[in-house]
């Protein structure tokens, strides 16, 4: 049977409909109707980036203290410059601005809002670079974030000024070095990750040092993940005294709204706190109070239902010694895992990639812990953190130690697949 002969399409004009569709498009540089858009320069990107996550971000935080005070009562009190104002303030108190109410200073830094801000930048800083013009050198890439950085910053600056008033006065000095690290840190790594730069600089980094960077990480947040579930357990435990807190406070439905977002912003510093107390130091809610696995001696705290997750008064129960080895047992699976990827059959670099990793998990909890320290006025409440010399001791040796045993044992281990395999 003969095959059938097939005939190719063809437009109105005789053209052949397969010519038009493997046709290349005109490039960006040629002028023609019908050619897409020609993209814009990295610094143009930049600028936009810049302005658009310290803007949006700025607004959201307005809109929600607007809404909060709609919803307390309904415009009653106050009147909307106020309720702008008080959103600007909460902007850079997020951005780590200490802020002073009335003569009381507020220093706590609420870690969910930063993060929030971290993820704002790092985007806008990705699509800076996913939709400018390409580049092949880290210069350009410099400049974009030079700019993007700078216009955050002068952002910051504006808001911390026309925001400064008798009843309230931010920080310029610290509200200005929280914008420069947030926007520089995560907007330029954003804006690496959109032109691609990222890449190449990964591939100059020694395997053994992305190695141990990588080990570092995952046991910093496995050790984050121990904290969240001990401060999730102990607030459901309880949740009767947070109830009771609660309805003692008698607010309305806003009120109540606004009471809880504000529970959320600050639950990172609960974790991060909890942190401390698994590694032993413990933390203070308050001046000459100590939580800790040995000893726990708070006295009255504020009406806040956060508290309530806290430890009663006296000795503490037998369990809470062994949390103590959760960090170092944090940092020993980080290794374990990372080492799984990146196979040591020596036994010294496997003890200097455990050991490293383990320090550098120190430093960073250490470091994590410190943002999460505050103070909520003059009085009893302006110590409320964890003392950092402590901290630093017993996170860098307890988990230098358990990233030291994993690495060791997992280089036994793959020292022995090794020899069963030759």
């Amino acid at each position: 049977m003969a095959r059938p002969e097939m005939h190719t399409p063809v437009g109105q004009n005789g053209v052949a409909m397969t010519d038009l569709l493997s046709r290349p498009r005109p490039s960006s540089g040629q002028p023609s109707s019908g050619a897409e858009p020609t993209a814009r320069p990295l610094t143009v990107s930049a600028a936009l980036a810049g302005s658009g996550a310290a803007g949006a971000t700025l607004v959201t935080c307005m809109a929600v203290a607007v809404l909060g005070w709609f919803l307390a009562d309904a415009g009653a009190h106050g009147n909307t410059t106020d309720a702008l104002r008080v959103g600007a303030d909460a902007w850079l108190v997020g951005h780590g601005s200490h802020i002073t109410v009335a003569g009381l200073p507020l220093g706590i830094i609420p870690l969910a809002l930063t993060m929030v801000f971290a993820v704002a930048a790092f985007r806008a800083g990705r699509w800076a670079g996913m939709t400018s013009q390409p580049i092949d050198d880290d210069l350009s890439l410099a400049i974009g974030a030079t700019i993007s950085t700078g216009i955050y910053v002068m952002i910051t600056v504006i808001v911390c000024t026309l925001a400064t008033q008798g009843g309230a006065a931010p920080n310029l000095g610290r509200a200005t070095l929280g914008a420069l690290l947030i926007s520089g840190i995560a907007g330029t790594l954003g804006m690496a990750v959109g032109t691609g730069r990222l890449g190449p600089w990964a591939d100059q980094v020694p395997t053994s040092v992305r190695a141990c960077a990588q080990s570092a990480a995952s046991g910093l947040l496995i050790l984050l993940a121990c904290s969240a579930v001990l401060v999730a357990v102990s607030l459901a435990l309880g949740i009767n005294d947070a109830a009771t807190v609660m309805s003692g406070l008698h607010l309305t439905g806003g009120d109540a709204f606004m009471y809880t977002l504000v529970m959320v912003l600050v639950a990172p510093n609960a974790v991060l706190l909890g942190a401390a107390y698994l590694l032993g130091p413990g933390f203070a809610v308050g001046t000459g109070t100590i939580v800790s696995p040995t000893a726990v001696s708070v006295g009255v705290v504020p009406a806040f239902p956060l508290l309530a997750a806290l430890p009663g008064n006296g000795p503490t129960p037998w369990w809470t010694l062994p949390l103590m080895g959760l960090p170092a047992i944090a940092v020993a699976i980080g290794v374990v895992l990372v080492q799984r990827r990146h196979p040591v059959t020596e036994w010294d670099l496997g003890a200097i990639r455990g050991a490293g990793a383990g320090f550098a998990a120190g430093v960073g909890t250490t470091v994590l812990v410190a943002l999460a320290a505050g103070s909520m006025g003059t009085g009893r409440m302006a110590d409320i953190g964890a003392p950092l010399g402590e901290v630093f001791v017993t996170a860098a040796g307890g988990m230098c130690f358990g990233g030291l045993v994993g690495g060791l044992a997992m280089t036994w281990w793959q020292r022995r697949a090794l020899h069963r395999q030759g």
